[in-house]
């Protein structure tokens, strides 16, 4: 399957080359290598990362990029940036972004998108904040991924459901229905950065929109929180954990479950381990309460401090998130464009919808925003966990954790 994505990825580029905005070839001769460090959702999303890189290639053809996919990215960029040898590109993820640009272990972009006239102005701003400091800017947003439902039209027609609740109502509705088939409702996991999309559509949320204030305890919040604990109670709700898989898309591949809520990157998983059940998926915005509500989220490529070959990888960064290579890399069907010149790929005009929604929401990206995720996390599955539990009890248990691990100003 990979050969077969990189030779359909070379070919995209073949063709591109005989157009006249191709390049004129380099006139030296050496090659530079540059190392790439990413993480992979699934095998789908490397290998159509590997056919965009290999545009880029086609384009500089002396400049070859040696892709690495962590098993834990974030645990070895940090031994990586303490050994003082982090690759030359890497993802960085919008929830560390904040803490990284605080240790000062990322390399400040303002420069050289200054010397090469790189304009900022079709990137969704808030795609762009997380990876800004002051005037600084350490990161530039290669995508977007809003949460959306994801439905499975088989499983769905079996409780005689024929469309996607709106509501919260016809969601609990249904929800009756699928269990009293023996289907389980939804799959989602017990993640602050799943479960807070809730907390938009209650009303509430996660934070104030500058990310200085926590609406953890907002009335909204709580009420939003003890919907979703009597819906891990009554079994309308499991986690993926619970259903023996790894992630929600699993699960929902394996048709355990009649719903999920995730972004994009489930759309080419599904497709190439789950076909049937990819045939039969349909989308909608996740149930609304008050108002409609999710969460968004972007990674960017950034380059380190001590990265050796900063002159390349900044080549390569400005192809990536330009208008050409966002094009290519979210033609694949992983995410949509975090640009407002690149065209939304064919099947993901519900995921384009929702991002353009005004009440989906970036989560926050501030220093310390890992511990506030472990918290909700930890409590949240272990009160799961005690299938005795209370869930009004188990919300205000939760939510003070993650309360109490809010980053004081």
């Amino acid at each position: 399957m990979f050969r077969k994505r990189l030779t359909l990825g070379v070919g995209l580029a073949a063709a591109m080359l005989l157009s006249p905005l191709a390049p004129i070839a380099q006139a030296a001769e050496t090659v530079n290598t540059i190392t790439l460090a990413t993480w992979g959702s699934s095998p789908a999303e490397t290998a159509a990362l590997a056919d965009a890189i290999a545009t880029f290639q086609i384009r500089y053809p002396l400049i070859k990029v040696d892709l690495i996919v962590d098993s834990d990215h974030s645990a070895q960029m940090a031994a990586k940036f303490a050994a003082k040898t982090p690759p030359d590109v890497f993802y960085l993820d919008w929830g560390v972004a904040q803490d990284w640009i605080n240790q000062g272990v990322l390399y400040d972009l303002s420069s050289s998108i200054a010397s090469s006239n790189f304009n900022l102005s079709s990137f969704n701003k808030s795609y762009l904040k997380p990876f800004q400091s002051g005037s600084a800017i350490y990161g530039l947003p290669k995508d977007a991924n809003p949460l959306v439902l994801e439905g499975n039209k088989t499983l769905m027609a079996k409780a005689k459901i024929k469309a996607l609740p709106k509501t919260i109502k016809e969601f609990d509705a249904q929800a009756k229905l699928l269990l009293a088939k023996k289907i389980t409702p939804l799959c989602v996991d017990a993640d602050l950065n799943r479960l807070g999309a809730f907390f938009v559509s209650f009303g509430g949320g996660i934070s104030n929109a500058s990310w200085t204030k926590s609406l953890l305890q907002s009335t909204q919040t709580k009420t939003a929180m003890n919907w979703i604990m009597n819906n891990y109670k009554s079994g309308a709700f499991r986690t993926p954990a619970q259903l023996s898989a790894g992630w929600a898309g699993e699960a929902f591949g394996k048709a355990k479950c009649a719903y999920t809520m995730e972004g994009a990157w489930i759309d080419p998983f599904l497709k190439d381990s789950f076909p049937s059940v990819f045939k039969a998926m349909i989308k909608a915005p996740l149930p609304s309460a008050v108002h409609a509500g999710s969460l968004a989220f972007t990674a960017a490529y950034s380059i380190g401090k001590d990265s050796a070959n900063k002159a390349d990888a900044w080549t390569f960064i400005q192809y990536m998130t330009g208008s050409r290579g966002m094009t290519i890399w979210t033609s694949q069907g992983v995410a949509i464009p975090s640009r407002s010149d690149v065209p939304t790929p064919l099947g993901y005009d519900v995921n384009a919808q929702v991002a353009k929604d005004p009440y989906t929401f970036s989560p926050p990206a501030i220093v310390g925003w890992s511990k506030v995720i472990d918290a909700f996390n930890n409590k949240a599955k272990a009160q799961i966990q005690n299938k005795n539990f209370v869930p009004a009890t188990a919300a205000a248990t939760i939510l003070s954790a993650a309360q109490a691990a809010w980053p004081k100003p």
